[in-house]
């Protein structure tokens, strides 16, 4: 007959090796390679930005980390993709704001991002702003919005569809000035640029790494910048702020999410290193030569800013 110690013993023992040892597995993630699944084709700039990011991450789980791109429908096919996957902590993703907001307000994601999936924190933020050509009568958007008010739809607009940061950048000043541009949309935001250089339209929505190339070369003119503060990649450009619009979307903004339900350790050390990523040397420097700003936002953020979108976008994007 077993004595009291011996049994102690071995049900001590039991629940050490029990697979259901919250602490056991905790330890032991990741195991195995992880995905991060980029809800956009390969060469671009969000991509370009995760594979910037990947290294780092692998470095601090200790485990490779492969970019899997799965494009198509403006986002909605990759986050679909991330939201029904396992929630294991094996097959990541990245967020796009307000893409990712947009496309729910508008009914063409099929699920509600708060909802289907967890945040892991921000990685990066590219402020939005307007251009036109280098030779354009504009110098600032109060130009462009003066004109608008005494020409109403006699200012064309270059974006490349509705849920686009371009298209929501110029909803924003529409909302705050009062005013209504005449969009013009094209399939690329090559296309958008090339017809901006051309004088075929007067303006063209972008963000500071797309612009910055011919910001340089002086064939585009930036006349306004989102952000609470200049942009130092563009210091002489005022913000919209600055020049009396507070307006709704500063910026796209970019970071890391997973579909929920994942455990809560492996959330836990997965935002941990989020963090401590997006917050010290060598990933903000990378980001940089890619013209980003590697800006952490908390999960609890991340979420309130989706939130919000959503709801402005419901109330202002039929007006």
């Amino acid at each position: 007959m077993l004595q009291g110690p011996t049994r102690a013993g071995l049900v001590l023992a039991a629940i050490v090796l029990s697979p259901f040892s919250v602490p056991a597995f905790a330890q032991s993630y990741p195991t195995k390679p992880i995905e991060i699944n980029i809800t956009y084709g390969a060469g671009g700039g969000v991509d370009l930005n995760f594979r910037a990011f990947a290294p780092f991450l692998e470095k601090e789980l200790g485990q490779p980390v492969v970019i899997v791109n799965r494009g198509g429908a403006g986002g909605v096919t990759g986050w679909t993709f991330i939201a029904r996957a396992k929630p294991d902590g094996y097959s990541l993703g990245n967020y796009n704001l307000p893409a990712l907001s947009a496309n729910y307000a508008t009914g063409a994601l099929p699920f509600d991002p708060v909802e289907k999936l967890q945040y892991l924190g921000q990685i990066a933020f590219d402020p939005v702003v307007v251009a036109v050509s280098g030779k354009s009568q504009f110098k600032t958007i109060a130009d462009a919005v003066e004109f608008m008010k005494k020409n109403p739809g006699g200012l064309s607009y270059a974006a490349t569809g509705i849920v686009s940061s371009d298209a929501l950048t110029a909803k924003s000043i529409e909302v705050a000035a009062g005013v209504k541009f005449r969009i013009v949309n094209f399939d690329s935001g090559k296309e958008a640029i090339t017809a901006a250089l051309g004088g075929h339209v007067d303006a063209v929505g972008l963000t500071v790494s797309e612009a910055m190339p011919y910001v340089k070369d002086g064939s585009l003119r930036v006349i306004g910048v989102g952000g609470d503060q200049r942009d130092p990649q563009m210091p002489d450009t005022p913000t919209f702020k600055e020049q009396g619009f507070e307006i709704q979307f500063n910026g796209s903004a970019r970071g890391v999410t997973i579909a929920a339900g994942a455990p809560p350790e492996v959330l836990e050390k997965l935002r941990a290193a989020v963090k401590k990523i997006a917050t010290s040397p060598g990933y903000p420097e990378k980001a940089k030569e890619l013209g980003l700003a590697a800006v952490y936002a908390a999960p609890e953020e991340v979420e309130k800013t989706i939130a919000g979108q959503i709801e402005w976008l419901k109330a202002n994007l039929k007006r």
